[in-house]
């Protein structure tokens, strides 16, 4: 069975062996591959939940900001979000690693289909605060953080293991904006990383930060400013362990030069051969770009194809992005681009990996709203999806469904309540079209906690949601796959 990228990547072949791209034709076993060279090692990165009985099973979460002497109670903080779908009781513990706190344990249940909700900043003192959740058995169960803080919240799948790499596509300390790297040790060793920061200008590696010390059970935090990436438009992020492991998330609070709001996101673990960004959306020309990291040794040269509404006519775009570099696409410089939503993929031709990430700025009243959204790797669609955080019913737009495949998709989202799935009137059978983006609100009326997306064909889901506090915007955030 082919995909929808296959399709169209043997199309892209097509038009180089008659001219019509300016680039070489390329190998075309790399251009049908159906996954990157390494797909078990990428899913097991990448949050997911693993449908399958286990003793225990590990969540990383990255951290939440605390608000340090200024710590103004709801205006600061964050919780997680443990989510059950079982029939049994779930047993675990907590442990919280704050940057000027002793790590600190405590024990849960989360009842049998239901969640639970922590607020693991509570009593926390420093700058942030990170967790790893412990579950006993936990098959199936998925565990998210929200992040609260005054220019907006932000919502995170934890992880499922911590990594030697991490990689940010995007950075941005311009007008005094804030960009804080929050690493986390959970392990009982030190941890010894070397940073590499990559702008327009070319690379730094800052003496300071090579066999950089993360002590055991520790949370560090790196204001990238100040460790001589002040004033940059566009900031890509290498992080890699000399030794041990650990847990990267990039905290960013946007203050003008284009951009406004917050965001706190995990980095990649790895990179990826193929990419989706699925949640474009050029209505009303908004400052909106998409940054392409190449943090390999070797040259990258990228296929980008556009699909979706208004989409589908644009060329094949052909990027060549050397080694230890970023390119950005501002989405007003892609010719035949209408003012409509779009999804992108994004192939390697020829090189090892790479980081996608999209940025949009809109203007909403007298205001803007900036959103950072991480691509999700091809090899992580699947039939199932989890939602472990309510959705606030009502909500238009709220699930974007993308059918990476050649075959139409028949999906229905339902909620997990105490006699399993519950069904949602008008989402029992939502077709979407191969390589088509469906948009999907949750009705009025619908008081559910967990939800569950089920599809005939991979998809890749990604949640639009309102920011709360009276703060204008989205927040973009995948959902996470069930395997």
């Amino acid at each position: 069975m082919k995909t929808w990228r296959q399709v169209m990547s043997l199309a892209v072949v097509a038009a180089c062996a008659v001219g019509v791209l300016l680039l070489s034709e390329p190998d075309k076993t790399a251009v049908s591959q159906e996954v990157n060279d390494a797909p078990a090692k990428v899913q097991e990165a990448f949050p997911h939940v693993v449908n399958i009985a286990a003793i225990s099973s590990s969540w990383y979460c990255p951290g939440v900001p605390l608000g340090g002497d200024a710590y103004a109670g709801n205006d600061y903080g964050g919780n997680i979000t443990i989510s059950n779908p079982t029939d049994t009781e779930v047993q675990g513990v907590v442990t919280r690693y704050a940057t000027e706190n002793e790590p600190e344990i405590v024990s849960i249940i989360v009842p049998p289909r239901d969640s639970l909700v922590y607020n693991f900043s509570e009593g926390a003192r420093g700058a942030y605060v990170s967790a790893l959740v412990e579950l006993a058995g936990g098959k199936g169960t998925s565990v998210e953080q929200r992040a609260i803080y005054p220019a907006g919240d932000s919502t995170q799948p934890c992880v499922n293991q911590p990594s030697t790499q991490w990689f940010f596509a995007d950075g941005f300390t311009a007008s005094d904006s804030k960009e804080d790297l929050l690493l986390t040790n959970p392990l009982p060793d030190a941890t010894v990383i070397n940073v590499r920061f990559v702008t327009k200008d070319g690379e730094r590696q800052p003496s300071a930060l090579q066999g950089y010390v993360l002590p055991p059970h520790s949370l560090r935090v790196l204001d990238i400013a100040s460790q001589g990436a002040r004033g940059e438009d566009l900031v890509g992020v290498e992080l890699r362990a000399v030794s041990g492991t650990f847990v990267a998330a990039r905290a960013q609070h946007y203050l003008g030069t284009g951009r406004l709001g917050y965001s706190l996101k995990l980095g990649a673990p790895e990179v990826a051969t193929d990419w989706w960004l699925t949640t474009g959306d050029y209505r009303g020309k908004p400052n909106e770009q998409i940054i392409v990291f190449n943090p390999t040794q070797d040259e990258a040269k990228v296929v980008a194809l556009f699909s979706g509404e208004g989409g589908v006519g644009v060329a094949p775009l052909n990027l060549t992005v050397p080694a230890h570099r970023v390119v950005s696409l501002p989405m007003s410089n892609i010719a035949g681009l209408t003012e409509n939503r779009f999804a992108v993929s994004f192939s390697v031709l020829e090189g090892a990996g790479i980081v996608v990430e999209h940025v949009s700025t809109r203007q909403l009243e007298k205001s803007m709203a900036t959103t950072v959204d991480l691509g999700v790797p091809f090899v992580m669609a699947a039939k199932q999806w989890a939602i472990p955080s309510p959705i606030t019913p009502g909500t238009a737009d709220a699930i974007a469904l993308t059918n990476v495949t050649a075959l139409q998709a028949s999906a229905r989202i339902e909620g997990v309540g105490p006699a399993g799935a519950l069904p949602i009137a008008g989402l029992e059978a939502i077709v979407v079209e191969p390589g088509a983006t469906r948009y999907v609100a949750l009705p009025e009326g619908v008081v559910l906690g967990q939800l569950q997306v089920v599809s005939t064909q991979d998809l890749i889901v990604v949640r639009s949601l309102p920011r709360t506090f009276g703060v204008k915007g989205r927040d973009l955030v995948a959902a996470l796959p069930v395997r």
